[in-house]
């Protein structure tokens, strides 16, 4: 149960990283991290979406640590994946190709054929 909860949590933190990283590259830019030749200003809302994506990162080094890679990346990839891509579509207004559906698709059934246990 504890597993599930954490790969809740991983995915929860992973998409809002990106999303808010995202949304913070497309507002204006309020900090400077270095001056000279490489100068970089980023966002509060990246920042956050650093530290949440980051977060995520620990997460998913607790859950590799009780859980097989071999499950455990396919499986978390392919969740984040969509709900990046919903995001995408329902945040960015990102238009979707017929492509990227069928192949959501394919990758929804994979995972729930590895999580499907059996009886």
């Amino acid at each position: 149960m504890i597993n599930i909860l954490f790969m809740v949590l991983y995915v929860i933190f992973a998409v809002s990283g990106l999303v808010l990283f995202k949304l913070g590259a497309n507002s204006s830019q309020i900090g400077i991290i270095a001056k000279g030749i490489l100068s970089l200003q980023i966002s509060f809302t990246s920042i956050i979406g650093i530290a949440c994506y980051g977060f995520s990162f620990i997460i998913y080094l607790l859950l590799l640590s009780k859980n097989t890679l071999s499950f455990l990346m396919p499986v978390m990839t392919g969740v984040v994946y969509i709900l990046i891509l919903t995001a995408s579509v329902i945040i960015f207004k990102e238009r979707v190709t017929i492509f990227s559906v069928i192949g959501s698709l394919f990758i929804l059934f994979g995972i729930i054929l590895m999580t499907y246990k059996g009886k």
